[in-house]
């Protein structure tokens, strides 16, 4: 399209002198002017983009609205994680929070194991001196103590033994140690264990030196380093 004509500056005729309607006029011509420039500038415009101002104010209307989009989802992502991280931590405290009572549980039986062993070892001391004590018996002295042992383990000796949590591959039973001091790798026979106790008091019978075959085999069934020695009792 072509720009329109450019309109003339200024006023008309010289008949009945220069007062109000000379300025309206002249204000006439300057709006005339200004629309012409002004289609004139739309044309370049549009001969350039393709695009009419107005074009340009929406399209950047329209980033605006789209960063603002953006940003919200991202703070929406940001609270969604920090909930669900909120959540985890949660869990995972309620989960610590059941280990030390189960953990206190266990401590208060074995604390109550223990004070009852050794209630049972002073009374059986009063009663004629049974513990360390000579049986005669088949022609010789057998020496028996009611104490519990922990830091060593013989044929004879009372052992505490203690569930570990691990459970067998075999027969799905739980293990149980014995209570030691710098005396480890003590554990109970399968055949002394029925139910899940709380844990197994007993005199020694029978004991069994081992070492640990390959993890995972019948032959290291407590889940020890190759090579290490242990020993199954029985009481």
């Amino acid at each position: 399209s072509s720009p329109p004509p450019r309109p003339k500056r200024g006023g008309g005729g010289g008949g009945g002198g220069r007062g109000g309607h000379e300025k309206r006029t002249a204000a006439d011509a300057e709006r005339k002017t200004l629309a012409y420039e002004n289609a004139v500038l739309r044309q370049v415009i549009e001969r350039m983009g393709g695009k009419t101002p107005r074009k340009y104010v929406d399209e950047a209307n329209e980033r605006d609205r789209e960063e603002e989009r953006e940003r919200r989802r991202r703070e929406a992502e940001a609270a969604t994680k920090a909930r669900e991280e909120l959540d985890a931590a949660d869990r995972e405290l309620g989960a610590l929070r059941k280990e030390l009572a189960e953990a206190k549980g266990k401590l208060a039986t074995t604390t109550a194991a223990a004070t009852a062993a050794a209630a049972k070892s002073k009374s059986g001391q009063k009663e004629g001196g049974k513990s360390k004590q000579g049986r005669r018996g088949g022609g010789g002295n057998v020496v028996v103590d009611d104490r519990i042992s922990h830091s060593s383990f013989e044929i004879g000796d009372v052992g505490l033994f203690m569930p570990t949590g691990l459970t067998m591959m075999k027969g799905g039973k739980r293990t149980y140690l014995a209570f030691h001091t710098n005396c480890p790798h003590r554990y109970l026979s399968t055949d002394n264990i029925e139910g899940t106790p709380d844990y197994v008091l007993g005199r020694i019978i029978y004991q069994e030196e081992l070492y640990a075959g390959p993890m995972e085999t019948d032959s290291n069934p407590y889940e020890l380093h190759i090579g290490m020695k242990f020993w199954v009792l029985t009481v």
